[in-house]
């Protein structure tokens, strides 16, 4: 995982996220009948990973009859992580398609002891097939302040952060379903990655904007997405793991929808004038 990034403003990203147009879904999975996709110590990785009913340890699913309890384990010789998938291999490595949308619904919990946490991360692959770069998001039960924080970077140490009150986060005042959501677009002729909280209505909470400055020319497709650590007594629970690709709404199309839509009323609005 390479440290060289540089954060950008988060306008930007606010607006090309907002307009994002769904171009094709490549991968779904929502444990209603299988775990397919997701590698755990059981299938030639670490961690564990289990398909529950809804309500289990309390939690009702986000969508469905059906979820996932996700957690890490110490396996030998490799050392404590979580699982991953790979998408279930529906995913083209080595083309970028123009856009891409990676998303997981996961439970937070506000009343996770004090110190616990968990890193979950999507990465890219260039277009020869090799490993590019991860974009991380961050959620500790912060020691310091005491509040349940979110966070982003291009980097992990396979624990929860303590210093994400120092950074741009958002804190998590409702135990719930939340949507981590990455998007990967081109800007500027390089590869920018926006780590999107979401809440179970939809509404954008948080926004990390990253880039390691890789040309969009040398960029892949999604690589994984990836529980790094999963330091919660009992795990987590994910549900509905997405791999969509996108490409942005035009501003223009926008522009010109807006108008139409203006001009449209104001001859509703003369029609029904000259009706009354």
């Amino acid at each position: 995982m390479r440290k060289r990034v540089t954060v950008l403003a988060l306008g930007l990203s606010l607006i090309w996220s907002s307009q994002q147009l769904i171009a094709g879904t490549i991968y779904s999975q929502g444990f209603e009948t299988d775990t397919n996709g997701w590698f755990d110590q059981n299938n030639g990785w670490t961690g564990d990973l289990q398909r529950v009913a809804s309500g289990t340890n309390g939690i009702p699913s986000s969508s469905g009859s059906f979820h996932a309890t996700a957690s890490q384990t110490n396996t030998p010789g490799v050392g404590l992580s979580g699982p991953f998938s790979n998408f279930a291999d529906s995913n083209s490595n080595t083309a970028w398609p123009g856009g891409i949308r990676v998303a997981v619904d996961i439970y937070l919990d506000t009343s996770w002891a004090s110190g616990e946490g968990f890193d979950y991360s999507t990465a890219m692959s260039t277009s020869s097939g090799g490993h590019q770069q991860d974009f991380i998001f961050h959620v500790t039960q912060d020691t310091s302040t005491g509040n349940l924080l979110v966070g982003g970077s291009n980097n992990t140490n396979f624990d929860p952060r303590e210093d994400l009150e120092t950074l741009n986060h958002f804190a998590v005042t409702s135990s719930g379903w939340y949507t981590f959501e990455h998007i990967f677009r081109e800007e500027s002729g390089d590869l920018f990655g926006d780590l999107n909280l979401l809440d179970s209505s939809g509404t954008l909470l948080f926004t990390e904007t990253r880039t390691g400055g890789d040309p969009i020319t040398t960029t892949g497709g999604a690589r994984y997405s990836w529980f790094t650590n999963i330091d919660i007594t009992g795990g987590i629970a994910i549900d509905n793991h997405t791999l969509q690709h996108v490409v942005p709404e035009p501003t223009s199309l926008a522009i010109f929808a807006t108008g139409l839509m203006g001009l449209t009323l104001r001859r509703t609005r003369q029609r029904k004038n000259t009706v009354d």
